[in-house]
């Protein structure tokens, strides 16, 4: 029987902060700080076999968390060499566009987050990145036509579908938010990390995360998880 091979057609990713661990404390040195990423990664599989007509895609969930220093942001070529045997896993071109600019957008949000920690004794600064990956069997000449075509509705029903992101149900929203009063400094809102003022009212979930009314209530229009601990919201 042939082997089956895949090549890599497209990549969503994005890279963000999953939730906080600073604490504030003047009574040690600061140390040289980590940073722990989480690979999220979904691979789409899109095959050229049919059943009753119908093309049948396949996914696959991986997950694992990366250590290394903070100096290794300074360097996009060598966090570019450093994390490319675990891209390579993934099924992808470590040499291309695409790998470029998520090495960038780890470096840009890394730096960026490390930075909002000056003055705290942060050892460990959590960033992750979820990727979908879609992949497509190799055709011959014959079958790349009805495949591109194939691939290319798969894509754009992805996108219709928020790139798979379910919203929350409005009720439920409405429902299971609470609002609190803000009283301390050492709260953020990670969505758009910010501090969470004292004195305002913010949105608490369920899951006792709290976030700016605005933010939070945006973010379930597009995903029904919690940002820091994927909390799952009714949806409809």
């Amino acid at each position: 029987m042939a082997s089956i091979s895949y090549e890599c057609y497209d990549i969503v990713y994005r890279v963000f902060q999953p939730h906080s661990r600073f604490q504030q404390t003047h009574h040690t040195p600061p140390r040289p700080m980590q940073i722990e990423l989480i690979l999220n990664v979904t691979s789409l599989l899109i095959p050229r076999r049919r059943i009753d007509g119908h093309l049948i895609n396949f996914e696959r969930l991986s997950l694992e968390t990366l250590r290394f220093d903070l100096g290794l942001l300074q360097s996009h070529d060598q966090l570019r060499l450093a994390l490319a045997p675990n891209f390579i896993r993934y099924g992808i071109d470590v040499v291309s566009t695409a790998y470029d600019m998520i090495i960038h957008e780890i470096v840009e949000c890394g730096l960026r987050i490390a930075d909002s920690t000056t003055g705290n004794n942060c050892e460990v600064l959590p960033l992750c990145l979820e990727m979908r990956v879609v992949f497509v069997e190799k055709a011959n000449e014959e079958e790349e036509v009805s495949i591109g075509r194939a691939t290319a509705e798969s894509e754009l029903e992805f996108e219709r579908n928020n790139y798979g992101m379910v919203a929350a149900k409005e009720s439920s929203v409405k429902k299971m938010l609470k609002k609190v009063g803000v009283k301390s400094r050492d709260e953020d809102c990670l969505i758009c990390l910010e501090e969470l003022e004292i004195g305002i009212d913010a949105s608490q979930m369920p899951c006792s995360h709290a976030f700016h009314c605005n933010c939070i209530e945006k973010w379930l229009k597009v995903s029904h998880y919690c940002p820091v601990c994927r909390f799952a919201m009714p949806t409809d």
